[in-house]
């Protein structure tokens, strides 16, 4: 058995197995590292798809801030208006009692 030549002797096996732990030990380590600078790369585009988040949000409440401010103005503008248009009607009709000729309106 001390010198038979289809028997690797056994520093062979430790050196083999110690390569093998050592390769395994050296791709944990790499892999360690690429997963760690993913992580990294994902907080960062978590942290910036949050800034992103936070402005649309504060833009969309700005415009609805403004279309409400807006459908305000206009439905103030449409009583307005109204009223107007009420007191024309008075005014012709009045002007009618009195003998006036008042023209059609004339729409655009």
């Amino acid at each position: 058995m001390n010198g038979g030549s289809d028997i690797a002797p056994w520093w062979v096996a430790g050196g083999a197995a110690a390569l093998w732990i050592a390769r395994e030990f050296i791709g944990a380590v790499l892999n360690r590292k690429q997963d760690k600078a993913e992580a990294d790369g994902n907080v960062a585009l978590l942290a910036g798809l949050t800034a992103r988040i936070e402005s649309l949000e504060q833009s969309q409440a700005t415009l609805s801030l403004q279309l409400a401010e807006e459908m305000k103005l206009r439905m103030t503008a449409q009583e307005q208006a109204h009223r107007l248009r009420l007191r024309v009607m008075t005014l012709e009709s009045s002007l009618r009692g009195l003998g006036a000729v008042v023209p059609p309106e004339i729409s655009h």
